[in-house]
């Protein structure tokens, strides 16, 4: 029986271990710096090895002394200033702090109504949702505090089930008012906006094709393995990062070699699912859901996000690859350039009904110029 029970309590940590290390899994290239970047200020153990953006490490270096400043200035005694510090420490890539309290104040050693005021004073730190327990919690955030205060009231409506035509009733709104209000709710941020917002995108893998062969180069995070040593939570993160690369390397192998073709420049790609993934590589389907989710490939078609590379027919559909795929056979079987808004009616008589901006998005991601640009190449031959 003894055995049993201590089997049970085993199987339990692993499990909420691998709970803690899935966002990890889930973080994209650039989350994860800024992560690093702030532990590696308090713990000289966890350095990054590779895979670092200069930029976004500095701004993770000035990001909780703005969190401490708030603190500094608000109301409560030291004690309770310094508690809502410690917090700030544990907040995950996200900013968020989905620890329960009582594993927080089980670590920090206090009550647990300790923990949870301090919890509620980070809810009222900039920016907003810092501290949240969970990404709807953030969105609630956001809600309260947008300039609509009907806002609040649909989610909290939408929370409790009320039904559409119920909310319309007690809001006195019209149906084109409340379906407005649904839409910002909808759209609500999921998580605090640490750091300014960048068109530019952080690849975790560049795929080359050199010399008649697939020359691919990692790009993902890892830390310095000379300076972990024996420390707990750099050796938990080398580990963490460890597993979420290696699973990376698996899913992006099953990729590679279905879709060798695109990867050498041709626009062809092959059908490819997740379930097919997964059962090659040995992991849940989930999991490979969670892992492609905010991962680009930097390849000879352009930057890639990788679940693109997930597609159930090559020659139906509406997946942006084949979207893209038609627009560059398009483009380049013009004999006088079109406009972008022209390639959208084109795109349309094979079935892609598509915005002209898409277009335009979808022709830069492609490496093509605009109209204007390709007729100025025409002309130089």
């Amino acid at each position: 029986m003894q055995r049993q029970e201590q089997k049970q309590v085993q199987q339990q940590q692993m499990t909420q271990d691998l709970v803690q290390r899935l966002p990890v899994l889930e973080a994209d290239r650039l989350a994860l710096i800024f992560r690093l970047a702030r532990l590696a200020r308090h713990n000289a153990n966890i350095h990054l090895g590779s895979g670092g953006v200069e930029w976004i490490e500095d701004v993770a270096s000035a990001f909780e002394e703005k969190l401490f400043t708030q603190i500094r200035e608000g109301g409560g005694s030291e004690a309770d200033k310094e508690l809502r510090r410690k917090l700030v420490l544990l907040l995950d890539h996200r900013g968020l702090l989905p620890d329960t309290n009582e594993v927080l104040a089980e670590r920090l050693q206090v009550d647990v109504a300790q923990i949870e005021q301090a919890r509620q004073a980070l809810l009222f730190l900039e920016p907003t949702g810092i501290g949240a327990r969970t990404e709807r919690e953030c969105q609630y955030r956001h809600a309260i505090e947008h300039d609509d205060p009907r806002v609040v009231d649909v989610f909290d409506a939408i929370e409790n089930g009320v039904s559409h035509q119920q909310m319309a009733i007690v809001l006195a709104v019209s149906e084109e008012e409340l379906a407005g209000l649904e839409r910002i709710v909808a759209t609500l941020p999921k998580r605090p906006n640490l750091y300014e917002e960048t068109s530019q995108i952080f690849p975790e893998v560049e795929v080359r094709y050199e010399d008649e062969k697939l020359v691919t180069t990692w790009l993902s995070p890892e830390l310095d393995s000379t300076r972990v040593g024996n420390d707990r939570e750099a050796r938990w993160w080398m580990t963490s990062l460890a597993m979420r690369n290696e699973t990376l390397r698996e899913i992006w192998g099953v990729i590679e070699s279905r879709q060798t073709e695109w990867l050498k420049g041709k626009l062809v790609l092959n059908p490819l699912t997740r379930r097919t993934v997964a059962h090659l590589i040995g992991k849940h389907e989930s999991t490979v859901g969670r892992a492609i989710q905010g991962k680009f490939a930097k390849t000879e078609n352009g930057i890639m996000e990788w679940r693109h590379f997930f597609v159930r027919s090559t020659s139906h559909g509406h997946s942006p690859f084949m979207i893209k795929r038609t627009l560059a056979e398009l483009i380049q079987q013009e004999t006088a350039p079109q406009s972008d808004q022209t390639l959208a009616h084109e795109l349309a008589r094979y079935g892609y009904q598509v915005t002209r901006r898409t277009v335009t998005n979808y022709r830069e991601e492609l490496g093509f110029g605009n109209s204007r640009e390709r007729e100025r190449q025409l002309w130089k031959g």
